[in-house]
């Protein structure tokens, strides 16, 4: 008997539980006092400052449940948007807004609550087709926080303003020139002077971008470091004038360019690597083996290291 007592207790507890959530997740409308607007937008914040979507205008409106994720979580899981996602906003109230996603088609049904308005992008209306919704995340222009970058904020810290608003421009360049579809990040050179800024912009498919600071300000013509990079044919000129250069007696430097010769490129910064054996007279007349490394990067002069080798 105490066993059927405490089920029906608990049925009810239940019951009463499920009432009690479904009462906190009741929608609150657009009513009287919301101005009822329409149109499709964008969402902006950053990566870690997204809105989750609450029951009711105000930041004392329950946040709504994502039941589906927190089932399969140890702690609850609210509704949020992103930059990923396109809204329809449906009315505004003191500050705040009724939105549906409506992009991606799957959460049109269960994303719909209030956000704060200032998270709509009303600059960036897809209407208006925004070309670089979609193409530069948000995450690739967090910007550099003492905690998770130290070095670089220690290093540039009289310039940091300057820098995010040069890494954003730098995305925007790359993406206007046609040669990237979506980038995946846009860094400053940490190699680069305070006073001589240097950027380099990743996209999918492992395409880089070099920019300086120059060239961002002057709006250059964007080029990838693919279409920059060294030809093993200007290479192997380079690294042979290098290697007489350098020689006591130029015209008497033998270079092994065909069976003494290795070339590789970088795929990503298509920075060319290339290494000749050659031999060389010294002040004594007798011959000398020797190896040169040279290094191209893309866009800039090649440089050389040579050494002494054993055969």
């Amino acid at each position: 008997m105490n066993n059927y007592k405490q089920i029906i207790f608990m049925s009810l507890l239940v019951l009463f539980v499920m009432t009690q959530k479904s009462i906190a997740a009741t929608l609150v409308q657009c009513g009287e006092s919301s101005t009822h607007t329409g149109g499709e937008f964008n969402v902006i914040g950053t990566n870690n400052n997204f809105p989750s979507l609450r029951n009711g205008p105000g930041n004392k409106s329950e946040k709504i449940i994502n039941e589906t994720a927190t089932s399969m979580s140890t702690v609850t899981q609210y509704m949020g948007l992103d930059d990923s996602v396109t809204i329809n906003e449906e009315c505004t109230n003191n500050g705040w807004s009724l939105v549906r996603v409506i992009k991606p088609a799957y959460l049109k049904d269960s994303y719909h609550g209030w956000v704060e308005s200032k998270y709509i992008d009303k600059g960036q209306s897809t209407e208006n087709t925004d070309k670089y919704s979609g193409k530069i995340p948000s995450y690739v222009l967090d910007p550099y926080t003492k905690k998770e970058y130290p070095k670089t904020v220690q290093k540039y810290k009289s310039r940091l303003k300057e820098i995010e608003l040069l890494r954003k421009k730098a995305a925007i360049m790359v993406i206007d020139s046609g040669k990237c579809d979506q980038v995946i990040a846009s860094e400053v050179d940490t190699d680069s002077p305070l006073k001589d800024l240097r950027f380099y912009v990743d996209c999918e498919g492992y395409t880089r971008f070099y920019l300086t600071e120059s060239e961002i300000v002057k709006d250059s013509t964007v080029k990838t470091q693919k279409e920059k990079a060294w030809s093993i044919e200007n290479a192997l000129a380079s690294c042979k004038q290098a290697i007489k250069d350098r020689a006591l007696i130029p015209s008497e430097a033998e270079i092994h360019d065909i069976m003494g010769t290795t070339f590789s490129e970088s795929p990503v910064t298509h920075n060319v690597v290339l290494e000749m054996k050659f031999e060389a007279k010294n002040a004594f007349g007798v011959n000398i083996p020797y190896a040169a490394i040279c290094h191209f990067e893309p866009g800039r002069v090649g440089t050389i290291d040579i050494t002494n080798r054993s055969n």
